[in-house]
């Protein structure tokens, strides 16, 4: 059994435009968390501060990650932290970028919205390359408010033809 039909497309792509917002916040709430436990854990100087703003950075995808790492890692290293210090910075990283990858965004967006991980990929690359840093905010509610609209009038090609 497929997802139900579209009878409205405009309300559909409000109601999956309120569900990709609250997503966004929720995994940033929890990646927030996630960071603030490694971040003390591994004696990263203003660790509660690192961790919001790399809660907050999350938002912007790929890139916003990248930056938080950089920025963690160079206030962890111009307090003069040990080399392990930085190592467990770059660990932690990847751990929280793991779940959230595999497991957050997946189950949050994912599911919801009807996307697969690989078309959500495809969708930021192509956003990116073609409408640049705004490509990358955009893509992923553009293509579920596309597929909210490809199941509108794939509904309705289907009554009409009597299927």
């Amino acid at each position: 059994m497929g997802p139900k039909p579209v009878v409205n497309p405009f309300r559909e792509s409000v109601r999956v435009l309120g569900v990709y917002a609250r997503g966004q916040f929720l995994i940033a709430v929890i990646v927030t968390g996630l960071y603030a436990i490694g971040w003390d854990i591994a004696g990263v100087p203003w660790w509660f501060a690192m961790a919001l703003l790399c809660g907050l950075l999350n938002l912007i995808p790929k890139i916003g990650s990248l930056i938080a790492l950089a920025l963690t890692l160079w206030l962890t290293w111009a307090y003069d932290a040990a080399t392990w210090q930085l190592i467990a910075v770059l660990t932690i990283w990847v751990i929280v970028q793991a779940v959230e990858g595999f497991v957050l965004t997946p189950r949050i967006l994912g599911r919801p919205l009807g996307l697969r991980p690989l078309t959500v990929f495809l969708a930021v690359l192509i956003g990116s390359f073609a409408f640049g840093p705004l490509g990358f905010f955009l893509a992923v509610p553009a293509l579920a408010v596309a597929l909210v609209f490809w199941r509108y009038f794939r509904g309705r090609r289907n009554r009409t033809l009597g299927q």
